[in-house]
């Protein structure tokens, strides 16, 4: 509002003191007994209409404003043209401030290491610039703009889904995969992923670079506080574009989301390329079949039959190993789908096992990880697209 006020005050010819006294003489009314009539001491409205007032009494000003049948809105741009510079920064700054609060939450991206604690307006605005490589800090909003839906007031969980969901956006931009898409060769490509499950270090970043080569790029990233974000599928400049976080901290849930997404991006490329991306973990506005994503990637894991084999034997470790190597799987797959299928039934074993699953750091260490304290998604594109390309 305070914006829309300031660029129309450079936009008025007259001024409000040409407006003031066009109105006395329509009034056949002289400045004295306006005065009067209003209540208005000579010094305050002087400093109204001559503009040499460090701080305007509101009240006056509004009643100038019924005298010159002006709205609240109105007056004011008239007040701000030609006003002092300071007093235009001053609103500026408040402006930025309240822009910055309404789409940043401060406190979490600051321990996140995005922000630095205690910074100033300017650190603020500087920082959000050379991350996102924007002008201004006003063209967070317009980026992406008619892609994410309308909110009127945010809150935080939305604000830190806004910034994650521009961020990746900004970030496939930047990385700019130059293979084209390749539904085929996508096709070929999945039956040969599951045996890299098997290699902890190196199964992950060998299984992006061959996506990365048919025209799909692959990136992981931290999740996010205050967000529920398993993967994410987007287009950008018409080429699929996946994220997967370690949501839960799981090494078999990685595989399963990458799966998960590559369906996405089999039979629902059509409607992902209207709306521009999809999160999975996240209420779903355009009613994308989450069920058969799933099952898709659940079965080509280890299908249901497969699992029902090895569920009696699922406390013998040596044989969950064994049949994992024939299936070419990890082990944490078998005990992760079986984890699964018990909580549907009411069991909970969700804590089970977890001596079979991968230390994420050491599964992390193989990757080029956005960590949202890099400098800017520019550089964090550079080290990504190489990586990708090796």
């Amino acid at each position: 509002m305070i914006g829309d006020i300031l660029n129309r005050s450079f936009l008025v010819e007259k001024s409000i003191k040409q407006l003031f006294n066009s109105k006395l003489d329509e009034a056949g009314l002289s400045k004295t007994q306006f005065e009067k009539l209003s209540g208005i001491q000579r010094r305050s409205l002087d400093g109204i209409l001559d503009k040499s007032s460090k701080q305007t009494d509101i009240i006056h000003l509004l009643k100038l404003s019924e005298f010159l049948e002006l709205s609240v809105d109105e007056i004011l741009v008239y007040h701000f043209k030609d006003r002092a510079s300071e007093e235009i920064r001053e609103l500026q700054e408040a402006i930025e401030i309240t822009f910055i609060n309404k789409y940043f939450d401060l406190k979490a991206l600051s321990n996140l290491g995005f922000f630095e604690k205690e910074s100033s307006l300017s650190a603020l605005k500087d920082r959000i610039c050379k991350f996102f490589l924007f002008e201004t800090i006003f063209d967070f909003e317009n980026d992406l703009n008619g892609v994410l839906y309308s909110r009127t007031k945010r809150s935080f969980s939305d604000k830190m889904k806004d910034f994650w969901i521009k961020s990746s956006y900004k970030y496939f931009e930047l990385i700019n995969n130059p293979n084209e898409y390749s539904r085929k060769d996508l096709v070929e490509l999945i039956p040969k992923i599951k045996p890299y499950t098997q290699n902890i270090e190196k199964g992950l970043i060998t299984v992006f670079r061959a996506l990365y080569n048919v025209g799909v790029t692959v990136v992981f990233q931290p999740l996010l506080p205050k967000t529920q974000i398993r993967g994410a599928t987007f287009i950008v400049n018409k080429k699929p574009c996946i994220v997967i976080t370690d949501f839960n901290k799981n090494y078999a849930t990685i595989w399963f989301s990458l799966i998960h997404e590559l369906h996405h991006v089999l039979y629902d490329l059509e409607l992902l390329e209207r709306i521009k991306y999809h999160l999975t973990g996240e209420p779903d506005l355009f009613l994308i079949q989450e069920d058969k994503a799933n099952k898709f990637a659940g079965e080509y894991l280890l299908s249901s039959e497969k699992l029902q084999y090895i569920e009696p034997m699922i406390h013998n470790s040596f044989m969950v190993k064994n049949f994992a190597s024939e299936c070419q799987i990890h082990p944490s797959i078998i005990y992760s789908q079986y984890q699964f299928r018990q909580s549907e039934i009411g069991n909970n074993y969700w804590a089970a096992f977890k001596d079979f699953f991968p230390d994420m750091e050491k599964v992390k260490r193989g990757l080029t990880v956005n960590n949202w304290d890099t400098e800017s998604l520019e550089e964090a594109a550079v080290k990504t697209k190489s990586s990708l390309t090796i």
